[in-house]
């Protein structure tokens, strides 16, 4: 467990006048207590009291290497042959789930299973609390940030590393494999995402996933794609030509690294999400493609790949030190071609750093 970040959590539960949290695998959870896991069909949970004592529900099989900390007050097992059922008896008992009280949930990532089996046990009293721990996870720290740079770093290199082997006639699917292969060759621990390529009209696609289309001379290429170091996603777009473009095509492109490079210099601390969006659409709109920028200009950015800030209209959150998110603006036309520019920034003391640094000029293959 990382004690401070308990201590964080136990002053935000008692600000939001929660009597315990429970969480699921995921983000939250290795933010806590450092354990990656995965949900699957073997129930995990972690309750937090407000004394601080926890409680980790986990399969048996999962337990070897889980040492506890002196404020878990158990640690509780179960074998695949018997099921979770005196387990989970166990952990609601050791954390007193029953009385009404008022349990803090994740909404987005406790799912049916981990809530019926809960309310089976005799727990309830759910309250979402999305807000909960991504208030902690909303400024980072020097680790944090370290991880951060260096999966950008991977992202980067790695675009250059597959440059050489793009071609024209490539299809979607062959050039995201290539991306994907270059950064497991530098260290990403996997993709935050499926790796998004989208060519020719299919650019137009904000989440397009790759095809077996072919890419043809004259395509714009989107390629919006990440990394992972240490469970901290970097996520980045650039958009390529395959081949001469159309003058519209350098057009729009032009406009959207406008946009981008605005907004990035928007960045500071004081000024408010929303400003930094403000900053972006309004060269986008000025240029007479408001209606076709359909989407944020970003969002935060950690252990999971979309979290706060949104930097989105009426998001009038101010911006400190040590948050991090994407700006990425894009224009997409439909059936005829897309481009988005992306970048991962950190908020300093006195501005913006920007940390994945694969040139913006249009590139042609």
């Amino acid at each position: 467990m990382n004690a401070s970040r308990v201590q964080r959590l136990l002053k935000e539960l008692e600000t939001g006048g929660f009597s315990h949290a429970i969480f699921a695998p995921g983000a939250s959870l290795y933010y806590l207590s450092g354990m990656r896991m995965h949900q699957s069909e073997r129930l995990t949970l972690f309750g937090l009291n407000a004394k601080g004592e926890g409680v980790l529900l986990l399969p048996r099989l999962e337990a070897e290497g889980v040492v506890a900390p002196s404020h878990y007050k158990m640690i509780a097992t179960y074998g695949d042959e018997e099921g979770p059922s005196h387990a989970l008896s166990q952990f609601v008992a050791a954390l007193g789930l029953k009385k009404s009280l008022k349990i803090a949930v994740e909404p987005l990532n406790m799912r049916w299973f981990e809530i019926q089996s809960l309310t089976a046990a005799g727990v309830t009293s759910f309250i979402p609390a999305e807000e909960l721990v991504m208030r902690l996870r909303l400024t980072k720290d020097q680790g944090e940030l370290d991880a951060l740079r260096r999966a950008a770093s991977i992202v980067d290199v790695a675009l250059q590393q597959a440059l050489p082997h793009f071609r024209v006639g490539m299809t979607e699917t062959e050039l995201a494999a290539e991306l994907e292969y270059q950064m497991r060759k530098l260290g990403s621990e996997g993709t935050p995402f499926g790796t998004i390529v989208g060519s020719g009209p299919r650019g137009a696609l904000p989440h397009g996933m790759p095809s077996d289309r072919k890419v043809q001379s004259g395509d714009l290429v989107v390629f919006d794609y990440g990394a992972m170091v240490d469970g901290y996603a970097a996520d980045t777009t650039r958009t390529l030509a395959f081949g001469e473009l159309s003058e519209r095509a350098k057009e729009v492109y032009e406009v959207v690294k406008e946009a981008q490079a605005t907004a990035i210099q928007s960045i500071r601390p004081g000024v408010t999400a929303e400003y930094v969006d403000k900053a972006a659409r309004n060269v986008i709109e000025k240029a007479g493609y408001g209606d076709f920028f359909t989407h944020r200009t970003g969002h935060g950015l950690g252990l999971d790949v979309h979290e706060f800030p949104s930097i989105v209209s009426g998001n009038d959150l101010k911006l400190v030190p040590g948050m991090v998110f994407t700006v990425e603006p894009g224009i997409y036309l439909p059936d005829q071609f897309g481009v988005r520019i992306e970048d991962d920034v950190v908020v300093t003391d006195t501005g913006v750093e920007v940390i994945t640094t694969f040139t913006k000029e249009l590139m042609t293959i």
